[in-house]
């Protein structure tokens, strides 16, 4: 029986990919101490399913129906566990505007359900549609320029067409992602 790291996630399409990576390549030199996500790691995390069985992960495989269909649009930018003090900056899709937020959370809990049924131990925290951009071993809080690209990111929309199952390596060098199933 062989163990897996595994998560469910929605991947914005490769053109917002690259957009998304020449807005934070632009942040990098101003944050130098943090761990940047590289280009092919940017995602929306549905559902954390962590290390188990691959035979529990297919059974929630085979559970999962997402078609997408809808827009997702990323136009805020934050900080877990605030953009005061963050350890890790992300872009998201804000709740009070035109975003997907609510599909996004829709989907979230559909893969909630699946999860559980699957034996997966019930989420504990809060759904939050977001993608992580960096973290900081050190929270700090943004300045200058930095501070201010935070405040004003621009807009990252694609049409959302389903989600993806992926197998999460860790390696020395950051994790490595394989697509299980779409």
């Amino acid at each position: 029986m062989s163990i897996v790291r595994a998560f469910l996630a929605v991947v914005p399409p490769p053109d917002v990919l690259s957009r998304i990576e020449a807005w934070v390549a632009g942040l990098r030199p101003m944050l130098p101490e943090a761990k940047w996500v590289r280009k092919g790691q940017f995602h929306i995390t549905l559902r954390f399913l962590g290390e188990a069985p691959i035979e529990k992960i297919l059974a929630f495989a085979g559970l999962i129906d997402e078609p997408g269909g809808f827009d997702v649009c990323l136009n805020r930018a934050g900080g877990f566990p605030s953009l005061a003090r963050p350890r890790t900056l992300w872009i998201g899709a804000a709740p009070d505007r035109p975003s997907g937020a609510d599909a996004l959370a829709a989907m979230a809990a559909r893969a909630e359900r699946a999860a559980v049924a699957s034996g997966f131990p019930p989420e504990t925290k809060p759904f939050r549609p977001h993608v992580t951009i960096a973290r900081l071993r050190t929270p700090q809080t943004p300045t200058g320029r930095l501070a201010e690209a935070l405040k004003n990111p621009p807009a990252f929309a694609w049409r959302c067409s389903g989600a993806v199952l992926f197998r999460s390596t860790l390696t020395p060098s950051g994790p490595i992602y394989t697509e299980i199933t779409r």
